[in-house]
């Protein structure tokens, strides 16, 4: 998580202000995750990935629970959502083990954290892709607290 935070922290304003293609690239990579758009989904799919308004957290966590499922626990997903494979195909290894993932947000606003990062992968967010009103053309990068990684 540190690792992942630490790229979070170097991006540029340079490296922010490009195409969206570009820039989300840069985002993966601080997550800890390749940009696999074209790969099969539970096979190291990430064209979802800060692509849409669901999938902004970056969840960086333990090899031993990259594997586990949704019991149905996380309200609004898939129960037995098989992760692992996908988790390991996307994941860059230099950042340690375990793996990264982008995982929905669906129950991040409860106290504590109904979502699957912090109940399926008992993982803290590394950072959180927040996009900002009005017009919802720019983002920040927050982490699990609310602060800039």
């Amino acid at each position: 998580m540190r690792a992942s935070r630490e790229r979070a922290a170097s991006l540029s304003s340079a490296e922010m202000n490009g195409s969206w293609e570009a820039v989300r690239s840069r985002v993966l990579w601080a997550a800890g995750l390749r940009d696999l758009p074209d790969a099969a989904p539970g096979r190291g799919y990430t064209g979802h990935a800060f692509n849409d308004a669901n999938h902004c957290d970056a969840t960086t966590m333990l090899g031993e629970v990259a594997h586990d499922t949704n019991d149905g626990s996380v309200k609004g997903i898939a129960v037995g959502n098989l992760l692992g494979p996908g988790i390991e195909i996307a994941s860059l290894p230099e950042l340690g083990p375990g793996g990264s993932w982008s995982t929905c947000t669906n129950g991040c606003h409860l106290e504590p954290p109904q979502d699957v990062a912090h109940v399926q992968f008992r993982s803290r967010i590394a950072f959180k892709l927040v996009w900002a009103p009005p017009a919802f053309e720019a983002f920040v990068l927050v982490d699990d607290a609310g602060g800039h990684p």
